[in-house]
């Protein structure tokens, strides 16, 4: 009998050991299909990152185009608009004077009616005190 139990216990380790080797050579064959995956992504990644790179480059070399032809284009009006601005500083201290003297003949204006209201609130309390 113990021979038996011997031979079904070596039997049973076996077939563990068997399972256990066909877990571990799935795992195996899933991680290479994985690892597969994953490098043709890389590769997949790195071609559209080369791409966007290049075309990154040709625009940004573009705006510097643009840039160049711009500041060349600015060289010519700058004196014009060098004399607009004189002209703009000039209009805008003529309207800030006008604006400053129609305050001051308003602000004159306002103390005056201010002055009379009051003349004529004591006038009206004099004239109801009198007539009490």
């Amino acid at each position: 009998m113990d021979v038996e139990l011997i031979t079904i216990f070596v039997g049973i380790i076996a077939l563990c050991m068997v399972f256990i080797t066909a877990v571990i050579v799935v795992i195996g064959l899933q991680t290479l299909k994985t690892m597969k995956r994953g490098n043709e992504f890389i590769g997949l990644a790195q071609s559209e990152i080369s791409f966007i790179s290049t075309k990154v480059a040709l625009t940004l070399r573009e705006i510097n185009d643009l840039i160049a032809h711009f500041k060349e284009e600015t060289l010519t009006l700058s004196d014009k608009s060098k004399l607009s601005l004189h002209e703009l500083h000039d209009l805008i201290s003529f309207l800030h004077d006008e604006t400053k003297s129609l305050a001051i003949k308003a602000s004159n204006g306002i103390a005056k009616v201010t002055i009379g209201s009051l003349a004529i609130g004591v006038l009206s309390q004099m004239l109801k005190k009198k007539s009490n």
